[in-house]
Order: C-alpha cells, then structure tokens, then sequence
C-alpha cells in the first residue's frame, strides 16, 4: 500500500525540507521550497517503517506548516476509533429476532439497526451516520413500498444510495438513538461488510468507527 503526505508551507519567503535524513553527495542536506507565493506544497511517498521530516525556514517571517498523511488500509484491517460517541450493530428478522449475517440465505428481508450513545454531557449538532452495506445485500427503500413506517428514523435529513445510508440529525446529551435499515440478502457470494462510522460534522472530539466483518449470501 502507498501513503503519501503533503507538506505545506505557508507564507511569503522560502524553506527548505530534508525527508528521512537523506543527503546526496555534494548537494545540501536540505531540498529547497522557494516560492513568492502564499502556499506551497510537497508530496512525499512514505515507506515502511519510521519516517522524519525536517524543516528549516531561510527566512525572518514566520512558515505555518501542515502535515497531511492519506491513505486506505487493507479490508479488514480498519482502525477503530470511540471518542464520545458509541455504537452498536445489530441484525434482526422483520420479526425482531436476532439474525447471524455471516451466513444468510438469498432473497431474506432482514433490518440493520445502529444504536448509537451520545456519552458526553454535551448537546450535539450536525451529526453523520454512515452505514455501507455489501455489494450482495441491496437496501430497501421503505418510502416506495408497502412497510410503512416500520424503519422509519427520526433525524433531519436521509440519503439513501445504492450501498450506503447516510444519517444527519442531533443529539442531546447522553442521548441515544436508534437506526434501522430494511435490507435485502440478493446476490450469491462472499462480500466484506464495513464497520458503521458517524462522527460530529464540524467537531473532532466526536467520533465512532466500529469493525467490518465477512459475510455471505447463500442458497
């Protein structure tokens, strides 16, 4: 897997940066970042193991500095992360018994229900829940059928897509709320079911990402 990160820096005047120590024979232990511009960027290819950067400003004005790293990490390996917000995922028949996914037989109607805990003593606004479902199970939308109201969600804005739900709303202080999703076991195979994320649109300390797992769809 390739990771790249872009160093940006920021104002009038030049620098110069030196990446993991590396100096060429006859040339200066630092590359140059010269610009007259208010913004300048470098992409650098990260790899494996331990990475440095080092940075010298040439000049008497101050350089801001952003360090961005991007990356996807291999299926199954996502990181999961719990800050303030929790969540759990859950499988049930229409019925509203607990179904196991990990096997799941064609043509089944079955819902996905989140819950998920506001933890902090903090009322919250412009929060996303994202559910991504596999490309075998297709999601039923309920505002075109005959179930009514039975996976109907009480938050201020619902997109439904092929492979995804997204969720907007807000949350009071230790609330806690519940999704569902009708959702349709249609295509036979194996398929990797991401784990469910929301996070405070514009808050950072807000934020939950749970684990994906396999799944399959069978005769």
């Amino acid at each position: 897997m390739d990771e790249y990160t872009k160093y940006f820096i920021q104002s009038f005047g030049n620098g110069e940066i030196r990446r993991n120590g590396r100096r060429k024979r006859n040339q200066s232990q630092f590359d140059p970042v010269n610009t007259d511009k208010t913004l300048a960027n470098r992409t650098i290819e990260v790899k494996a193991g331990s990475n440095s950067i080092a940075l010298k400003n040439n000049e008497a004005s101050t350089l801001y500095v952003s360090i961005v790293n991007s990356g996807i990490l291999p299926i199954g390996e996502e990181k999961t992360v719990r800050r303030n917000l929790t969540a759990t995922v859950s499988f049930k028949g229409r019925n509203g018994s607990i179904m196991n996914v990990s096997k799941i037989q064609q043509g089944t109607d079955f819902v996905a229900e989140v819950t998920l805990r506001n933890t902090s003593d903090n009322n919250l606004k412009d929060v996303a829940l994202m559910e991504i479902f596999p490309s075998g199970w297709e999601i039923v939308n309920t505002r075109f059928t005959d179930f009514g109201s039975f996976v109907e969600n009480k938050v201020t804005h619902t997109d439904l897509r092929d492979d995804r739900a997204n969720f907007y709303f807000d949350m009071k202080r230790k609330e806690t709320k519940i999704f569902r999703v009708l959702v349709n076991a249609s295509y036979l195979g194996r398929y990797y079911l991401p784990g469910v994320q929301a996070e405070a649109m514009y808050d950072n300390d807000y934020k939950v990402r749970t684990k994906g797992r396999w799944v399959e769809v069978v005769q």
